[in-house]
């Protein structure tokens, strides 16, 4: 039975602790460096969109700013990539390039296994930047959620809502983009009034309420508003509407607006709005 050379054993792990430490303490500086850059990266990102929102030209100060979130998104991948790429190297699993084309290879076989979703979300946040479907600033309608774009990344697209709510939409899953933040937008009342009204005469009083509020309004409206004399037959009303281009966004403001003035008028004129009704007939 051979004897056990505890000293060799001791020197052994010396070393291999000396080593893992100095691993340790090397893969501390990295992620702390990758820290560093990242927080560079924001801090120069935000302070070029920070200008960029008191540009007098908003073309401008909306590509500028979308190219900034744009960038900051690419960079914090890329950061994240090269320092697990020179934490392996340093783990001693070969050389930076090495790694490189190891992580590339790796890549492919996530994408076999089920990550072809990421590349999709990729692929179409490159084809929303380079079409400029929309760009921070821009208060858009996607997939039916609605808000102010906030951030446009390389995987989702970022939007607040009027309530405060932060919604996140992967670009891959975009079908549909309603941009609102054109010259217009069309601010749209529909009325139902009763069969035994006249239609003629509610027709005037529409015209009537619709040309006072654009003559008290003209900071808020385009052009003169059009009333439609009848839009369809309902069930238990004929329904008309009332048609007036808005500035930008405030075609809220002017449905409400509108719908309060019909309201009064029509109270004061003595007509009702339809609602829902059973009559029933006895024998």
């Amino acid at each position: 039975m051979s004897k056990i050379d505890w000293k060799e054993i001791y020197e052994r792990l010396k070393i291999d602790s000396t080593t893992l430490i100095v691993d340790l303490i090397l893969i501390a500086v990295i992620l702390i460096l990758a820290r560093i850059a990242l927080s560079v990266l924001t801090a120069f990102t935000s302070k070029i969109m920070r200008k960029a929102e008191k540009m007098e030209d908003e073309s401008k100060s909306k590509n500028l700013q979308t190219s900034m979130t744009l960038l900051r998104s690419v960079g914090r991948y890329l950061i994240y990539f090269l320092a697990i790429c020179v934490i392996i190297n340093q783990l001693g699993f070969g050389s930076a390039l090495s790694n490189l084309v190891t992580a590339a290879g790796v890549g492919a076989l996530v994408i076999s296994l089920g990550a072809q979703s990421i590349i999709k979300d990729m692929l179409a946040g490159a084809f929303i930047m380079f079409e400029r479907q929309y760009a921070v600033g821009d208060f858009v309608r996607i997939n039916g959620y609605e808000g102010k774009v906030i951030s446009l990344a390389v995987r989702c697209t970022y939007l607040l809502s009027w309530k405060g709510q932060k919604i996140i939409i992967p670009n891959g899953q975009i079908t549909t983009v309603e941009n609102l933040s054109g010259v217009f937008n069309m601010a749209v009342v529909e009325i139902g009034t009763p069969y035994e009204e006249d239609s003629q005469r509610v027709y005037q009083i529409l015209q009537d309420v619709a040309d006072q509020y654009y003559g008290q309004h003209q900071d808020i409206c385009f052009e003169k508003p059009f009333v439609a004399a009848i839009t369809s037959f309902g069930d238990s009303s004929v329904n008309m509407a009332v048609y007036q281009k808005a500035k930008q966004r405030n075609h809220y403001r002017i449905e409400r607006d509108l719908r309060m003035e019909i309201k009064k008028r029509f109270d004061q004129e003595g007509i009702s709005i339809p609602y829902s009704q059973i009559v029933v007939h006895n024998e």
